[in-house]
């Protein structure tokens, strides 16, 4: 009896002793993360039968026990991993938007303003080469924010793909931490005992391994958990599949888990926010950024291209934008232009080109239509070479090369002729007879222009070999034959084309010039009767256009009197303007009661007079004069990079074109050439105000404004969804203390219960012992 009783003390003191070691690890384990409290679990021990009683054997400990909500320590395991995706996003968003520098003096936007507030001072005085060489500068600081952001969005997007390899890193090491547990934990519960502080350490790994990136996992009946991401298995019972991460060309990042085939893509954690801002959040603002000095460099362009320099018409101009040769053919020339490897489209259209006379002054406005689906680079040399005194070529880097012929100049301005009839075709004083107007004459091989000259008979023969097709001659074409006939030449006869007349000329003029028509079938296709005679005048219908034209698309008007009369002199005398359609735009009175050099209306800002001279609608005199809104509607020039302001095609490869940056006066700040012009400037001024087609419609400001305004919308949204996540973790972290935790009070108390438990089973052994002791001493 005295040994049991001896035994069931033992047994209470060494529970107490068992449940103060567990007290103990908890209060030593308070401020472990992921610890779990642990608890003794102890049950009475079987009793005996002794006399007819079944007496009690005291107490047994049968375990050590961990406190913990497996669902509750997935849900905080999941919300760790969103939490941490957020965080590593808002981290990127914000240094990127600390490179923006708004609101600010030195952020894109007030330098966009500063460039547009330099073209407006420059445009009080555009020949100032101060204001030139401030707009220069204003001009190179815009550029020079576009260039660096553009760096830093690279920078952030290498500095985010050195992050991701790190993390990846850490990943493997955490994976062969979990396996590491898994074997522990198996060892130890293979001999029927708890592994808790393994467990909550394998927790823990679980825990950071979803603030690296979003996991699943579960545990199988051996103890061992198998964890996955993205469906792919990353650490089994065994063994861990490490993960690797390749930066390819482009800069985005590559995952693949060890034997696996498909890449695995994390959606949460660090690694879904480091990939979040580097393959959605910058790509976006980097094509924003681009898109705004894509834009800028295209309209700018558009203005300046088509302006003249301080310095005058060109004589010579190189493109900056070299084109391709895509087919590997050897020949840029059989491109097509539209197609030829250029940075901005060249659409349909026509180019206007403005030859000159530098000594005299006289003006000719040629244009070249664009087929964006069948000009080739050849072609469109070749229809600039065909123009006179103006030759081009491509380079041997592949830039198209303009020069012109020595004593001219040329540009591509919408300015007006305002001696549109320096040809005299319209009462002139040489004797001068135009054709039918058609744009195309039908000739046939061998047709012949049988005229009398001055020196005699002479007969001009039209060859198919000189023609696309005889069928449909263009005035071009037959005034070139004409030119280069010797007989004409010998007669002091020339022709010129105008509008889609061809007008047959005496070189000189007065009264005394004179030829005749004698027939021929190339005569009859021109409208000219044989036996015809061609007189000149001693006077001379000088026609002066002035003014500004102010309509909004390009035309061709035609000037025509109605009947033959003299300036000034015959009643009823009338002049016809008809536009490129045919259609009547206006009849001007030239008779009785004009007095000759007297302006003339003619809508759209423009204004014509005549001088005293003789007119003939019987021998279709005419002249023409181009009326140019916009002198290049092909945007051939922004492509090629011909007299642009800006080039590149983005914010990383925008600048300032050379020549400029070196000489100020190379800035083409007038639209006509004129001194005091500033038309090219008041484009850019309103460029600033005018809604873009390719911006959504906004202005160029109001797209960088939306683009700083999304960053902070999108920083603003990730903020609050951070505040949101951080307040569920912290609640499910406050729902686990109070499960798993360890509350000091509690432990103290229940230290003091087994103390006093200790001590009182240490006092019934001694009592036990003593009477043990009584009983021997009465035997």
């Amino acid at each position: 009896m005295a040994n049991i009783s001896l035994n069931t003390g033992l047994r209470a003191l060494m529970t107490s002793q068992a449940a103060l070691q567990t007290i103990g690890h908890n209060i030593s384990n308070a401020n472990t993360p992921g610890y779990s409290r642990q608890s003794l679990s102890i049950q009475a021990s079987a009793p005996i039968h002794l006399r007819n009683l079944w007496m009690g054997t005291g107490v047994d400990a049968t375990s050590v026990e961990r406190t913990v909500d497996q669902l509750l320590q997935k849900r905080l395991t999941g919300q760790v991993s969103s939490l941490q995706r957020l965080d590593a996003s808002l981290t990127g968003m914000r240094e990127f938007e600390a490179l923006l520098g708004e609101p600010g003096g030195f952020g894109l936007g007030s330098l966009l303003d500063g460039f547009f507030e330099s073209a407006s001072s420059l445009a009080t005085n555009p020949d100032d080469i101060v204001q030139r060489s401030g707009m220069v500068q204003a001009t190179s600081q815009m550029i020079s924010q576009f260039n660096q952001l553009s760096s830093h969005v690279d920078s952030l997007a290498v500095d985010t793909s050195q992050q991701v390899t790190v993390f990846v890193d850490q990943v493997n090491v955490v994976s062969a931490d979990i396996v590491r547990l898994n074997q522990q934990i198996a060892q130890v519960e293979a001999g029927g005992l708890a592994a808790n502080d393994l467990r909550d350490q394998r927790d823990q790994a679980l825990e950071n391994m979803a603030g690296l990136m979003d996991i699943t996992y579960h545990e199988d009946s051996n103890g061992a958990v198998r964890v996955l991401t993205g469906g792919q298995l990353l650490v089994g019972p065994q063994r861990s599949y490490n993960m690797q991460a390749t930066i390819e060309q482009g800069g985005n990042v590559t995952l693949m888990i060890e034997g696996a085939t498909e890449v695995v893509i994390p959606t949460g954690g660090t690694l879904g926010g480091l990939l979040q801002f580097s393959e959605s959040f910058l790509p976006r603002q980097s094509t924003q950024l681009d898109d705004l000095a894509r834009n800028m460099i295209l309209e700018v362009n558009r203005l300046h291209s088509t302006g003249v320099p301080a310095t005058g018409p060109f004589t010579l101009l190189v493109a900056e934008t070299a084109l391709l040769d895509q087919d590997d053919d050897g020949q840029i020339g059989d491109e097509l232009l539209a197609d030829a490897g250029l940075p901005f489209d060249v659409q349909g259209g026509a180019l206007y080109l403005q030859v000159s006379d530098l000594n005299t002054g006289a003006l000719s406005t040629h244009v070249v239509e664009i087929d964006a689906a069948a000009t080739t680079v050849g072609d469109f040399i070749a229809d600039i070479n065909d123009i006179d005194n103006l030759s081009a070529a491509v380079d041997a880097s592949g830039r198209v090369q303009l020069s012109a012929n020595g004593g001219f100049g040329f540009d591509f301005s919408s300015r007006l002729n305002l001696d549109p009839d320096a040809a005299g075709t319209l009462g002139g004083s040489k004797a001068s007879i135009g054709s039918v107007p058609s744009a195309e004459y039908s000739l046939v091989d061998g047709d012949t222009l049988n005229l009398t000259g001055p020196l005699g008979p002479l007969s001009i023969q039209f060859n198919a070999a000189d023609f696309d097709d005889m069928n449909a001659s263009s005035p071009a074409e037959i005034v070139a034959v004409i030119n280069a006939d010797a007989g004409a030449i010998a007669n002091n006869l020339r022709a010129v084309a105008v509008g889609d007349q061809v007008f047959l000329q005496t070189a000189a003029g007065g009264a005394g010039e004179s030829f005749s028509i004698q027939g021929g079938a190339a005569a009859a296709a021109l409208g000219w009767a044989g036996g015809t005679v061609v007189s000149g005048s001693d006077l001379s219908a000088t026609v002066v256009v002035g003014g500004s034209y102010t309509g909004s698309t390009n035309d061709l008007l035609t000037f025509r009197p109605t009947m033959d009369g003299t300036v000034g002199d015959t009643a009823g005398l009338q002049i016809e303007v008809t536009d490129a359609n045919g259609v009547v735009v206006t009849t001007l009175d030239v008779g009785a009661d004009y007095a000759p050099g007297t302006e003339l209306e003619l809508g759209n800002g423009l204004t014509v007079s005549f001088g005293y001279g003789e007119l003939s609608a019987t021998q279709n005199d005419a002249f023409v004069e181009h009326v140019i809104a916009d002198s290049d509607t092909t945007d051939v020039l922004v492509a090629l990079g011909l007299n642009s302001l800006l080039t590149g095609s983005s914010a990383a490869d925008i600048a300032l074109r050379a020549d400029i940056d070196g000489d100020p006066a190379a800035l083409a700040a007038s639209a006509t050439g004129a001194e005091g012009d500033n038309g090219i400037l008041l484009g850019l001024i309103a460029l600033q105000n005018r809604s873009l087609s390719d911006l959504d419609g906004a202005t160029l400001g109001a797209a960088y404004g939306d683009m700083v305004g999304n960053v902070g919308f999108d920083i603003g949204s990730a903020q609050n969804a951070q505040g949101v996540e951080q307040f569920l973790a912290n609640s499910l972290a406050t729902r686990r203390e109070q499960v798993s935790g360890v509350n000091l009070d509690e432990e103290m108390v229940r230290m003091i219960q087994f103390e006093q438990a200790f001590g009182i089973a240490s006092q019934f052994i001694q009592v036990v012992n003593e009477l043990n002791d009584e009983i021997l001493s009465l035997v």
